[in-house]
């Protein structure tokens, strides 16, 4: 082993090390904040339609950050800048929510809160997608498994504190100090490391390549993969807690605890899903958790027991874990040397699909009941399957004219 080639060893490790704690704080703050929504929507007096147009608040805020802050990673301060800003930011908010009583500043701080997490969103992606180019090796579902091991934290925490009593400043002010305490310290295993990496702006500057007509309906079926299967999850995620409340008659804690067990299926399902994809590829991989997850989401439908619908959730979150990072590889490998922009068109359909879903699935409620929203969760889901089959016969028709 040569010289440089010790030296970079530790400084890719170092790299992928704070990477993760920057996936983890922002994990574990989205895991408290879909956990809280329950006690902040008590807390204020918000129905279902108002809870959706907080969510909303969210989603605008996140999705403006994440369309404008891209051109701006490494080209005037850099993505570990940004990240850290996006974590403080986002942890900081937190602590001030529970004191704004008033639906429009809450509304403003939540728009906040949005544009912070779509700050820290698109920088700690481009970083894991940089290491991912690096290292030469598939690192997307891992980088994810540590978000999700994040949303099973703040969802752990939130119920672990309102179980012994805590309200909704001791929950969220909890998730915001622990968010900006891993936000600092990733940025000091960055400092002590001096990780010296390629900039993202050369590199995105040398695949300035436009993409053909091929790739571009590509591009679009696997964006709408994203969109579905990024909106069922974000769904999953911010209503589950309060479908187990208001449908099945649990507790506040059992509320939480529920999407404990989602948030625990997705980071099992992303921690063997290198290795899954590895053997089936990503198309099948995806048409599978479609299937799988229609079906969870149907049992959890029918099913008046707690312990059903526990493993059902369970079925849905081991669905759903690995179709984001197989639909972010695969842009990759369509996008060709124009990766980085096929990268970025499918990123924006499929946060936009997070973001915006929880805020249409609160205004379905509002208008009808939260099992239509379920109902409609499902029918995504089976949406994705059936895109699927569109995706894999244009990927082999693309490879057989190669």
């Amino acid at each position: 082993m040569t010289t440089d080639q010790a030296t970079a060893n530790p400084l890719r490790r170092s790299g992928r090390l704070h990477c993760n704690v920057f996936f983890l704080a922002a994990g574990l703050g989205i895991g408290a904040w879909a956990s809280s929504l329950p006690l902040l929507a008590a807390g204020v007096g918000l129905n279902k339609g108002e809870l959706g147009l907080v969510l909303l608040c969210f989603a605008l805020g996140a999705i403006v950050l994440m369309i404008n802050v891209g051109r701006y990673i490494d080209r005037v301060i850099g993505n570990q800048a940004l990240s850290l800003c996006g974590s403080l930011v986002f942890g900081a908010v937190f602590l001030v929510i529970p004191f704004v009583g008033n639906p429009i500043a809450l509304g403003g701080c939540v728009l906040l809160a949005g544009a912070a997490f779509g700050t820290l969103d698109v920088a700690m992606n481009t970083q894991a997608s940089q290491i991912e180019r690096e290292t030469g090796r598939h690192l997307m579902s891992s980088f994810h498994a540590v978000f999700s091991i994040g949303n099973l934290a703040g969802a752990f925490l939130v119920g672990q504190l309102i179980g012994y009593g805590g309200d909704l400043r001791a929950c969220l002010g909890a998730a915001g100090v622990l968010v900006m305490g891993l936000a600092v310290a990733a940025r000091l295993i960055a400092a002590n490391a001096d990780h010296a990496a390629p900039a993202a702006g050369e590199d995105a500057h040398a695949a300035d390549t436009a993409l053909d007509a091929s790739q571009r309906a590509l591009i679009v079926l696997l964006g709408t993969v994203a969109f579905l299967a990024l909106l069922a999850e974000g769904g999953m995620m911010d209503w589950t807690a309060i479908y187990m409340i208001d449908i099945l008659g649990a507790s506040r804690s059992h509320g939480a605890y529920a999407f404990a067990v989602f948030a625990a299926a997705m980071a099992g399902g992303r921690l063997v899903g290198d290795a899954v994809t590895r053997r089936v590829g990503h198309v099948r991989l995806v048409r599978a958790g479609g299937f799988v997850c229609a079906l969870s989401v149907a049992i959890l439908l029918v099913t008046d027991s707690a312990a059903v619908s526990l493993v059902a959730l369970a079925l849905c979150g081991f669905g759903v874990a690995n179709m984001v990072p197989a639909v972010f590889a695969s842009a990759g490998h369509v996008g060709g040397k124009a990766a980085g922009r096929a990268i970025s068109i499918v990123t924006t359909m499929g946060y936009s699909g997070l973001l915006l879903g929880p805020a249409l699935l609160g205004f379905l409620a509002q208008a009808t009941s939260l099992v239509v929203s379920f109902v409609l969760i499902t029918l995504a889901f089976l949406l994705i399957a059936a895109v699927t089959i569109q995706l894999d016969r244009s990927l082999r028709r693309r490879q057989a004219r190669r």
